[in-house]
């Protein structure tokens, strides 16, 4: 047994991409709060990343390469901008445990001055998405502060849509948290 256990702890440590996500997750799935009522999603969740508000901006607004560092996208895209509104278009595959749905998305994302983006589903795997998120200054660095509701293409149990939700928003705002974190690093290395 113990040989198994070390072997699967190897294969672990060797695999892809263990090492990118070797650093402690930003935020955990318990930290994300997701309700279900009346055939709606809502989640929300809060981050503090030690980076200034304007890297911040740039990693979240930076979707032709967003599926570079984001685990679950396939693709990501700008189809369009005019100034500070942006209209994209992504694909990629969600896993939960066993189970894993391909996405596609195209939404209309707005970055306001006050460092809110707002986005809201136009096409794609979900009846209804409408954001926000809210980035601001802190002491610490920035402070995000994300609401989302949705209304999947399909329908799922409620209970495992909670859960799943929960794992996705988390492993998907810890690895913007990490890239904010690299390029941050990055710069102010000699």
């Amino acid at each position: 047994m113990f040989r198994r256990a070390a072997c699967l702890l190897l294969m672990l440590v060797f695999s892809p991409g263990f090492a990118a996500d070797s650093a402690p997750a930003p935020i955990e799935a318990g930290n994300v709060a997701v309700d279900y009522r009346n055939g709606i999603y809502f989640a929300d969740l809060s981050l503090q990343v030690a980076v200034p508000p304007a890297l911040a901006i740039e990693v979240l607004t930076d979707f032709d390469h967003m599926a570079a560092f984001v685990p679950n996208l396939l693709s990501s895209r700008v189809v369009s901008r005019d100034g500070n509104i942006y209209r994209i278009a992504q694909q990629g595959k969600a896993s939960f445990g066993p189970f894993s749905f391909a996405f596609e998305s195209e939404r209309r994302i707005e970055l306001h001055p006050d460092g809110r983006l707002i986005s809201q589903a136009l096409s794609g795997s979900t009846k209804y998405m409408r954001s926000e998120l809210a980035v601001q200054g802190s002491a610490g660095g920035t402070s995000l502060n994300y609401h989302i509701e949705m209304v999947p293409e399909r329908w799922l149990p409620s209970s495992f849509g909670t859960s799943f939700m929960r794992h996705e928003l988390a492993e998907q705002f810890s690895a913007l948290a990490r890239e904010m974190e690299r390029r941050h690093k990055n710069r102010r290395a000699p």
